[in-house]
């Protein structure tokens, strides 16, 4: 399917990891290419998968989240989407201002779908 979304998931809550794959999963255009519990790791993956899009569930990796996700952006190409518990204009400014993606986690399944299927930034 053209605009098909190659996707890694990132955190290191399996059960959360494996919850968005059963999201996701089911969704016509998005296939899950692989998952990492880190960001090292979903770096050494996303070199190997190529994904066009990275969601990171950005608290499970503790207080250096947002910091590793920009990691992981500069050292994978395609979109870094943040999923986050916050839901406050700090977060997404930050997210904004380092070229990620940001999407709370209380914008529901809905939210993060309609961001996915969004073209990626440029």
């Amino acid at each position: 399917m053209p605009g098909s979304v190659r996707l890694l998931l990132v955190g290191s809550n399996g059960a959360v990891r494996r919850g968005l794959e059963l999201l996701l999963s089911g969704e016509a255009g998005i296939q899950i290419v692989g998952q990492a519990e880190n960001a090292n790791s979903a770096i050494l993956l996303g070199r190997e998968l190529s994904p066009s899009t990275v969601l990171i569930d950005v608290e499970s990796l503790g207080d250096r989240g947002m910091e590793e996700a920009v990691e992981v952006r500069s050292q994978i190409a395609g979109t870094v989407i943040v999923l986050s518990l916050r839901d406050d204009q700090e977060s997404r400014l930050q997210a904004d201002e380092a070229g990620l993606r940001f999407v709370s986690k209380q914008a529901g399944s809905d939210g993060l779908l309609a961001l996915l299927r969004e073209r990626p930034m440029g």
